[in-house]
Protein backbone atom coordinates (compact mmCIF):
# COMPACT_ATOMS: atom_id res chain seq x y z
CA UNK A 1 0.00 0.00 0.00
CA UNK A 2 1.30 3.65 -0.96
CA UNK A 3 2.43 5.26 2.33
CA UNK A 4 2.90 9.44 2.26
CA UNK A 5 6.35 10.83 4.06
CA UNK A 6 5.64 12.59 6.95
CA UNK A 7 7.46 13.63 10.05
CA UNK A 8 8.60 10.91 12.96
CA UNK A 9 8.04 13.50 15.56
CA UNK A 10 4.19 13.88 14.64
CA UNK A 11 3.13 10.44 13.68
CA UNK A 12 3.14 6.87 14.95
CA UNK A 13 3.04 3.61 13.34
CA UNK A 14 2.19 0.20 14.15
CA UNK A 15 4.01 -2.00 11.96
CA UNK A 16 7.33 -1.16 10.27
CA UNK A 17 9.55 1.30 11.77
CA UNK A 18 12.59 2.93 9.07
CA UNK A 19 14.79 4.77 10.98
CA UNK A 20 18.61 5.85 8.73
CA UNK A 21 21.80 7.39 9.12
CA UNK A 22 23.28 9.89 6.68
CA UNK A 23 26.71 10.70 7.83
CA UNK A 24 27.10 14.66 7.08
CA UNK A 25 23.78 15.27 6.80
CA UNK A 26 21.15 16.24 9.20
CA UNK A 27 17.80 15.68 8.64
CA UNK A 28 14.76 15.86 10.04
CA UNK A 29 13.35 13.79 13.10
CA UNK A 30 16.48 13.37 14.33
CA UNK A 31 16.74 11.31 17.59
CA UNK A 32 21.04 10.61 18.18
CA UNK A 33 23.53 13.07 17.59
CA UNK A 34 25.65 12.83 14.54
CA UNK A 35 29.31 12.31 14.63
CA UNK A 36 31.63 13.00 11.70
CA UNK A 37 34.82 10.44 12.31
CA UNK A 38 34.26 6.66 10.07
CA UNK A 39 36.63 4.81 10.79
CA UNK A 40 38.09 2.34 7.75
CA UNK A 41 38.12 -1.26 7.40
CA UNK A 42 39.37 -3.43 10.09
CA UNK A 43 42.87 -5.68 9.11
CA UNK A 44 42.65 -9.00 8.52
CA UNK A 45 41.58 -11.55 10.92
CA UNK A 46 41.93 -15.72 11.45
CA UNK A 47 39.61 -17.15 9.43
CA UNK A 48 36.53 -19.18 11.69
CA UNK A 49 36.66 -22.41 11.79
CA UNK A 50 34.77 -25.00 9.61
CA UNK A 51 31.96 -26.48 10.74
CA UNK A 52 28.93 -29.22 9.59
CA UNK A 53 25.88 -28.44 11.27
CA UNK A 54 22.89 -27.69 9.24
CA UNK A 55 19.58 -26.55 10.95
CA UNK A 56 17.22 -24.92 8.93
CA UNK A 57 13.82 -23.72 9.39
CA UNK A 58 11.11 -24.67 7.14
CA UNK A 59 9.11 -21.25 6.28
CA UNK A 60 5.42 -21.72 5.16
CA UNK A 61 4.09 -19.52 2.39
CA UNK A 62 4.22 -15.41 3.74
CA UNK A 63 0.59 -14.76 5.93
CA UNK A 64 -0.69 -11.59 4.72
CA UNK A 65 -0.08 -8.53 6.96
CA UNK A 66 -1.35 -5.07 6.59
CA UNK A 67 0.84 -2.43 8.00
CA UNK A 68 2.44 1.61 7.86
CA UNK A 69 6.12 2.19 7.03
CA UNK A 70 7.47 5.75 8.58
CA UNK A 71 10.16 7.94 7.47
CA UNK A 72 13.41 7.02 8.24
CA UNK A 73 15.01 9.13 10.97
CA UNK A 74 18.98 9.64 10.93
CA UNK A 75 21.14 8.03 13.50
CA UNK A 76 24.38 8.94 15.16
CA UNK A 77 27.39 8.60 12.51
CA UNK A 78 29.26 6.07 15.61
CA UNK A 79 26.72 3.31 14.35
CA UNK A 80 29.05 3.45 10.96
CA UNK A 81 32.57 3.16 12.56
CA UNK A 82 34.65 0.01 12.38
CA UNK A 83 35.83 -0.32 16.02
CA UNK A 84 38.87 -0.08 17.34
CA UNK A 85 38.61 -3.73 18.17
CA UNK A 86 37.59 -4.52 14.97
CA UNK A 87 40.64 -3.87 13.77
CA UNK A 88 42.29 -6.98 16.87
CA UNK A 89 39.58 -9.15 16.41
CA UNK A 90 39.99 -13.26 17.39
CA UNK A 91 37.57 -15.70 16.16
CA UNK A 92 35.68 -16.48 19.34
CA UNK A 93 35.42 -20.53 19.42
CA UNK A 94 32.07 -22.49 20.65
CA UNK A 95 33.36 -25.07 22.80
CA UNK A 96 30.33 -25.39 25.04
CA UNK A 97 28.14 -27.85 22.87
CA UNK A 98 28.90 -30.28 19.99
CA UNK A 99 27.80 -30.39 16.66
CA UNK A 100 24.79 -32.73 17.30
CA UNK A 101 24.20 -31.35 20.54
CA UNK A 102 23.36 -27.98 19.16
CA UNK A 103 21.56 -29.78 16.60
CA UNK A 104 19.47 -31.03 18.42
CA UNK A 105 18.58 -28.34 20.53
CA UNK A 106 18.14 -25.89 18.03
CA UNK A 107 15.63 -27.85 15.97
CA UNK A 108 13.60 -28.78 19.73
CA UNK A 109 12.98 -24.55 19.92
CA UNK A 110 11.54 -24.33 16.03
CA UNK A 111 9.45 -26.85 17.54
CA UNK A 112 8.27 -25.08 20.21
CA UNK A 113 8.71 -22.02 18.50
CA UNK A 114 5.12 -19.70 17.62
CA UNK A 115 6.24 -17.48 14.56
CA UNK A 116 5.10 -14.23 14.36
CA UNK A 117 5.84 -12.89 11.49
CA UNK A 118 7.33 -13.80 7.90
CA UNK A 119 7.87 -11.86 4.75
CA UNK A 120 9.25 -13.72 1.58
CA UNK A 121 8.82 -10.33 -0.31
CA UNK A 122 6.61 -11.77 -3.00
CA UNK A 123 5.24 -8.00 -3.07
CA UNK A 124 4.82 -5.35 -0.45
CA UNK A 125 2.08 -6.72 1.54
CA UNK A 126 3.43 -5.97 4.74
CA UNK A 127 3.63 -1.91 3.86
CA UNK A 128 8.06 -1.77 3.76
CA UNK A 129 9.41 1.69 3.11
CA UNK A 130 10.28 2.11 -0.40
CA UNK A 131 11.51 5.14 -2.24
CA UNK A 132 14.04 7.55 -2.28
CA UNK A 133 15.41 8.81 1.40
CA UNK A 134 17.77 11.82 1.86
CA UNK A 135 19.14 11.09 -2.00
CA UNK A 136 21.60 8.49 -1.19
CA UNK A 137 19.01 5.20 -0.14
CA UNK A 138 16.87 3.72 -2.52
CA UNK A 139 14.46 0.70 -1.60
CA UNK A 140 12.80 -1.51 -3.79
CA UNK A 141 11.09 -4.36 -3.38
CA UNK A 142 11.42 -6.72 -7.09
CA UNK A 143 12.28 -9.88 -8.14
CA UNK A 144 11.08 -11.70 -4.90
CA UNK A 145 13.62 -9.51 -2.69
CA UNK A 146 14.08 -6.45 -0.54
CA UNK A 147 16.71 -4.43 -2.35
CA UNK A 148 18.50 -1.64 -0.71
CA UNK A 149 20.86 0.80 -2.91
CA UNK A 150 22.90 3.45 -1.48
CA UNK A 151 24.72 6.47 -3.19
CA UNK A 152 26.52 7.43 -0.26
CA UNK A 153 27.66 6.36 3.35
CA UNK A 154 24.38 5.87 5.90
CA UNK A 155 22.94 3.29 7.67
CA UNK A 156 18.98 2.22 8.25
CA UNK A 157 17.41 -0.04 9.75
CA UNK A 158 13.55 -0.86 9.75
CA UNK A 159 11.79 -2.98 12.45
CA UNK A 160 8.48 -5.26 12.88
CA UNK A 161 6.18 -3.07 15.34
CA UNK A 162 3.86 -4.60 16.28
CA UNK A 163 5.15 -6.97 19.37
CA UNK A 164 7.98 -6.81 21.58
CA UNK A 165 9.86 -9.82 22.36
CA UNK A 166 12.46 -11.31 24.87
CA UNK A 167 13.09 -14.82 24.19
CA UNK A 168 13.37 -15.62 20.56
CA UNK A 169 14.61 -16.57 17.23
CA UNK A 170 15.38 -14.42 14.51
CA UNK A 171 16.14 -14.42 10.81
CA UNK A 172 16.97 -13.05 7.63
CA UNK A 173 18.88 -14.30 4.56
CA UNK A 174 20.97 -11.60 2.71
CA UNK A 175 23.46 -10.54 0.73
CA UNK A 176 25.67 -7.78 -0.19
CA UNK A 177 24.89 -7.65 -4.42
CA UNK A 178 27.73 -4.91 -5.30
CA UNK A 179 29.95 -2.48 -3.55
CA UNK A 180 31.98 -4.55 -1.18
CA UNK A 181 32.06 -2.03 2.00
CA UNK A 182 28.81 -2.20 2.78
CA UNK A 183 26.64 -4.77 4.88
CA UNK A 184 23.11 -6.40 6.66
CA UNK A 185 22.41 -7.29 9.59
CA UNK A 186 19.68 -8.20 12.18
CA UNK A 187 18.71 -6.05 14.77
CA UNK A 188 16.95 -6.81 18.06
CA UNK A 189 16.23 -5.65 21.72
CA UNK A 190 15.33 -2.25 19.93
CA UNK A 191 13.95 0.14 22.38
CA UNK A 192 12.87 3.92 21.27
CA UNK A 193 15.41 6.72 22.53
CA UNK A 194 17.61 4.48 24.47
CA UNK A 195 19.58 1.14 22.14
CA UNK A 196 19.61 -2.09 20.53
CA UNK A 197 21.50 -4.83 19.19
CA UNK A 198 23.30 -5.24 15.90
CA UNK A 199 24.42 -8.71 14.13
CA UNK A 200 26.13 -7.66 11.64
CA UNK A 201 27.74 -9.34 8.31
CA UNK A 202 30.06 -7.73 6.06
CA UNK A 203 32.04 -10.00 2.83
CA UNK A 204 35.14 -10.19 5.34
CA UNK A 205 33.79 -9.72 8.91
CA UNK A 206 30.98 -10.25 11.59
CA UNK A 207 30.25 -8.74 14.41
CA UNK A 208 27.63 -8.48 17.30
CA UNK A 209 27.17 -4.73 19.09
CA UNK A 210 25.32 -2.82 21.40
CA UNK A 211 24.50 0.50 20.49
CA UNK A 212 23.08 2.76 22.60
CA UNK A 213 21.50 6.11 21.91
CA UNK A 214 24.56 8.21 23.29
CA UNK A 215 27.77 6.95 23.02
CA UNK A 216 30.53 4.67 20.58
CA UNK A 217 28.81 1.15 19.83
CA UNK A 218 30.45 -1.81 22.05
CA UNK A 219 31.51 -5.11 20.17
CA UNK A 220 30.48 -7.99 22.10
CA UNK A 221 31.48 -10.57 19.01
CA UNK A 222 33.49 -10.64 16.05
CA UNK A 223 34.91 -12.61 14.17
CA UNK A 224 35.90 -13.56 9.87
CA UNK A 225 33.31 -15.33 8.22
CA UNK A 226 34.51 -16.35 5.21
CA UNK A 227 34.91 -20.48 6.14
CA UNK A 228 30.98 -20.17 6.35
CA UNK A 229 29.67 -17.65 4.16
CA UNK A 230 28.74 -18.17 0.16
CA UNK A 231 30.26 -15.10 -1.68
CA UNK A 232 28.10 -12.59 -3.19
CA UNK A 233 24.80 -14.87 -2.78
CA UNK A 234 22.47 -14.93 -0.20
CA UNK A 235 23.68 -16.02 3.76
CA UNK A 236 21.49 -16.69 6.58
CA UNK A 237 22.02 -15.33 9.44
CA UNK A 238 20.42 -15.84 13.09
CA UNK A 239 19.54 -14.62 16.66
CA UNK A 240 18.64 -16.99 19.41
CA UNK A 241 17.57 -14.74 22.63
CA UNK A 242 16.54 -16.49 25.78
CA UNK A 243 16.61 -13.84 28.66
CA UNK A 244 20.33 -13.12 29.20
CA UNK A 245 22.05 -15.51 26.63
CA UNK A 246 22.54 -14.60 22.93
CA UNK A 247 23.77 -17.15 20.33
CA UNK A 248 24.44 -15.89 16.71
CA UNK A 249 24.51 -18.09 13.70
CA UNK A 250 25.61 -17.82 10.16
CA UNK A 251 24.13 -20.05 7.43
CA UNK A 252 23.44 -22.29 10.57
CA UNK A 253 26.64 -22.45 12.25
CA UNK A 254 26.84 -21.03 15.75
CA UNK A 255 29.30 -18.34 15.82
CA UNK A 256 29.42 -16.62 19.15
CA UNK A 257 27.65 -16.44 22.34
CA UNK A 258 27.11 -14.21 24.70
CA UNK A 259 25.25 -12.80 28.08
CA UNK A 260 24.00 -9.90 28.18
CA UNK A 261 21.30 -7.58 29.79
CA UNK A 262 21.57 -3.95 28.25
CA UNK A 263 18.67 -4.55 26.73
CA UNK A 264 16.36 -7.26 28.03
CA UNK A 265 13.34 -6.81 25.49
CA UNK A 266 12.34 -4.84 22.44
CA UNK A 267 11.81 -4.76 18.42
CA UNK A 268 13.39 -7.03 16.12
CA UNK A 269 14.28 -5.96 12.56
CA UNK A 270 16.63 -5.96 9.44
CA UNK A 271 19.34 -3.47 8.77
CA UNK A 272 22.03 -2.45 5.93
CA UNK A 273 24.69 -0.40 5.77
CA UNK A 274 27.10 1.81 3.55
CA UNK A 275 30.61 2.60 4.23
CA UNK A 276 31.89 4.04 1.33
CA UNK A 277 31.56 7.92 0.89
CA UNK A 278 30.79 7.39 -2.91
CA UNK A 279 28.23 4.98 -2.47
CA UNK A 280 27.60 1.79 -4.84
CA UNK A 281 26.45 -0.19 -2.16
CA UNK A 282 23.30 -2.74 -3.11
CA UNK A 283 22.16 -4.96 -0.10
CA UNK A 284 19.17 -7.46 -0.42
CA UNK A 285 17.28 -9.31 1.53
CA UNK A 286 14.88 -12.17 1.50
CA UNK A 287 13.19 -14.71 4.15
CA UNK A 288 12.65 -12.53 6.90
CA UNK A 289 11.40 -14.30 9.59
CA UNK A 290 10.66 -13.68 14.10
CA UNK A 291 9.62 -16.62 16.47
CA UNK A 292 8.44 -16.43 19.90
CA UNK A 293 9.93 -19.00 21.79
CA UNK A 294 7.98 -19.68 25.58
Amino acid sequence: MPVSRVSATTRSFILLVVIASVVGGGGVGCTFTQSSSVAGSPSPIALAPATTATITGILPTATPVTGIASQPTPLEATTLARTDQARTAQVIQIATQTMQTLATEVAALFAGARRVFYDEFADNRNAWFTGVFQEVELDVIEDGVFKVFWTGRGTSYELYELSSFTDFIAEVDCRIARGGDGSCALVFAHQKDVGFYKFELFIDYYRLSVIAAAGDPVVLAEGDPRRLTTGDTFNRLRVIRQGERIRVFINDVLVAEVNDTTYPSGRIGVSTACYRAEGGVEVQFDNFAIWSLP
